[in-house]
């Protein structure tokens, strides 16, 4: 009687299956046509290929094919099946910088969403202490106020890697995590990759240009030809099994991988340009949506109320106060002794140009007359224009470029991949605590035109209290007259507070790939201001006297 032949083990459920994937850029430039993938827990995949392949591209459509889409993209697929949260590890980490090392985990720990087919994750602090050491990290930075600008590069990528996996993540995109690093950190990292992700029953896919982590890390590579717009898998011949591979078995793979690599390059030719019209056509869509976002951010704050009655109020008070207190001490405390030295020097000046105009000009009245008449009104006339011009040069301008730093430093693209959505944990605090900085450096504007003006006043002779009650007078106790120059004044220091506040945020919030970028978003953002302002203050006055 004949043995039965032993039974395999049966694979695993794949974590995703792309078929027929093809991809087109906004300027009709074909980038994938009819890729077909399958990832698997346990596996660790090395996606290569020339500049330009479109590996990024590839990982977002895993991600979000309606991201793209909405973008200009044209994203085409048979089948997409991910059974698997997406977790992104973004160059050099992407940790973000105004939280701790700890506060980065409590993040991730906090917006966890368990899988169904294990226990839910811990979020008290001995988690935190358990994935620092998980990663070989000091536990110590669980407890202290370890900030994440101080860490190595290889220590950054660790604690990334823990706060992705943290979060609950199953499915990881890395990309370039080798950046920076020595040869013999390199080969550390990689092992501790492949081990956690490994136990965990993970997969990953890292998008790298060094061969060398390439061989360490990976179990299977897929290169990309820009030419035929298609994903190939290279074969390599007996790969180590084990977790940890030796520097002799990561020299062997790699003259391999670089062999088969050089092959596939000599074929590999860049997809043909776009046409002018797909160019142009793209150009107008960006300068649309730069012109359009500016009205969706109070809505976008405004879209967290929901979540608040679903029950997400102690995680939202959570994520507000991170936020929160960088917002209000950028664009509040900083700016508000500027505003206050230059607000009082304003209403000296003023009152100052105003009194010798009448006293020594062809009327020659006096200098009681000359106070009562003005009163209040020059305040109430050049505090919103001029407060909001100072508004989008400081605060605006501050948080503009603060979250422009983000983006450059795919700080939000790693928020995205912990299942944060950035609009709603940064746009939101930081359009709220812009609007109230703007308000209540308005009224510090306000105070210091009053206290310059107090001053003025009593440099001529007045009596201090008799020069205070002048120079309020309208403010106070407005007369039936002044009553509409005061209630425009306040009209319109709240839209300068909703409409710079949003402009800045949309502004410093869009995708940044360069300083430059974030530069020009400053630039565009206070000129944009500016001509609001003086449209409006020019438009208002007809209004309001006829």
């Amino acid at each position: 009687m004949s043995e039965a032949a032993p039974v395999s083990d049966p694979l695993p459920e794949p974590l995703l299956v792309l078929e027929g994937l093809s991809v087109r850029r906004p300027d009709g430039v074909q980038l994938l046509r009819n890729v077909d993938l399958t990832v698997r827990p346990g596996e660790v995949i090395a996606l290569l290929g020339g500049s330009g392949a479109g590996k990024s591209t590839l990982l977002q459509c895993i991600e979000e094919p309606g991201a793209l889409r909405s973008r200009g993209f044209g994203v085409d697929v048979v089948r997409r099946e991910l059974r698997a949260q997406i977790g992104i590890v973004p160059q050099r980490g992407a940790l973000f910088d105004h939280l701790s090392v700890a506060g980065n985990l409590r993040l991730a720990l906090r917006h966890a969403q368990a899988d169904p087919e294990r226990s839910p994750p811990s979020r008290d602090d001995g988690a935190v202490e358990e994935w620092l050491g998980r990663m070989h990290l000091p536990r110590q930075w669980a407890q202290g106020d370890h900030a994440a600008t101080r860490l190595s590069g290889g220590e950054a990528q660790r604690v990334a890697v823990a706060r992705t996996l943290a979060g609950g993540r199953s499915l990881l995109f890395l990309d370039e995590p080798s950046v920076g690093l020595d040869p013999y950190r390199v080969l550390v990292l990689a092992a501790l990759l492949r081990e956690q992700i490994r136990e965990r029953g993970a997969a990953a896919i890292v998008i790298t240009h060094d061969l060398a982590f390439a061989a360490a890390f990976a179990d299977r590579f897929w290169f990309m030809d820009r030419g035929r717009g298609g994903v190939d898998e290279l074969r390599l011949e007996d790969l180590p099994p084990q977790v940890s591979r030796s520097a002799e078995q990561v020299w062997r793979l790699e003259q391999q991988l670089g062999e088969a690599v050089l092959r596939r390059l000599e074929d590999d030719a860049p997809p043909a340009p776009g046409t002018a019209r797909g160019r142009m056509a793209a150009a107008l869509r960006e300068r649309a949506a730069a012109w359009v976002e500016p009205f969706g951010v109070p809505m976008e704050a405004l879209r967290t109320l929901p979540e608040l009655l679903r029950g997400g109020l102690r995680r939202t008070v959570h994520d507000a106060a991170e936020v929160m207190p960088v917002v209000l001490k950028q664009t509040l405390l900083r700016p508000a002794p500027f505003f206050a030295i230059v607000s009082t020097l304003i209403g000296y000046s003023v009152l100052y140009i105003f009194h010798r105009a009448f006293a020594d000009g062809d009327l020659a009245l006096r200098d009681g007359f000359v106070f009562t008449l003005l009163g209040s009104r020059h305040i109430i006339a050049l505090a919103p224009p001029l407060t909001g011009i100072l508004f989008a040069a400081t605060s605006g301008n501050a948080i503009t470029a603060w979250l422009g730093g983000i983006s450059l430093t795919r700080q939000s693209e790693a928020l995205r991949g912990l299942g944060v959505s950035p609009r709603r944990y940064l746009w939101g605090p930081a359009w709220l605590g812009l609007s109230l900085s703007s308000l209540l450096l308005s009224a510090i504007f306000v105070m210091g035109m009053v206290l310059g003006g107090a001053l003025y006043i009593s440099g001529t002779g007045v009596e201090s209290g008799l020069a205070y009650e002048l120079v309020t007078a309208q403010l106070l106790d407005p007369a039936p007259g002044d009553g509409r120059l005061l209630a425009r004044a306040g009209l319109l220091l709240s839209i300068y507070a909703v409409g710079i506040s949003a402009d800045a945020v949309a502004k410093g919030g869009r995708d940044k790939h360069s300083a430059e970028a974030v530069t020009a978003s400053m630039v565009r953002s206070v000129m944009a201001s500016t001509l609001w302002i003086v449209a409006l203050e020019l438009l208002t006055l007809p209004l309001l006297f006829g």
